[in-house]
């Protein structure tokens, strides 16, 4: 009983990280529009959330169920920090122009924050060491897909 309403809870909350880091870089993606090549909207967002569920359950899939939903969980967790994180230079690009350099270095200082406790979260979940590498690799790869 008490492992239903635990999976229940951690649905809850990362459905809720999975809306709130949707919204946050599709606002962040309007800042920099002009260096993004494609239509960037929520949904693109919402599509790359859910693609890095899947990008990354090869290198995890021969953990336990138990392991792989405290590994999504906790690296919904931390994409949510980074979107909590960007919200301030999006309320200030509201009131101030800022240039694209100085958003896409706060941006780059947020993706370093949430690399480090991605790092720290595998560590204490006994996860492979490589997975906070092959998160990176993927969003590498929506980069260079978004900007060329």
């Amino acid at each position: 009983m008490y492992g239903e309403k635990s999976r229940a809870y951690k649905i809850t909350i990362m459905l809720l990280c999975i809306v709130i880091t949707s919204a946050s870089l599709n606002q962040f993606a309007k800042l920099i529009q002009e260096l993004i090549t494609i239509k960037y909207d929520w949904k693109f967002e919402l599509y790359m959330v859910l693609g890095q569920l899947i990008f990354q359950f090869p290198f995890i899939y021969k953990t336990t169920a138990e392991q792989k939903w405290n590994y999504y969980f906790n690296m919904l967790i931390v994409s949510m920090m980074g979107s909590i994180l960007l919200l301030p230079l999006i309320v200030f690009n509201h009131f101030f122009f800022l240039n694209n350099i100085i958003n896409c270095l706060y941006f780059f200082a947020v993706v370093l924050f949430m690399f480090f406790e991605h790092k720290r979260r595998v560590y204490l979940l006994c996860m492979p060491w490589y997975i906070s590498y092959t998160w990176v690799l993927y969003r590498f790869l929506i980069l260079i897909f978004i900007l060329i």
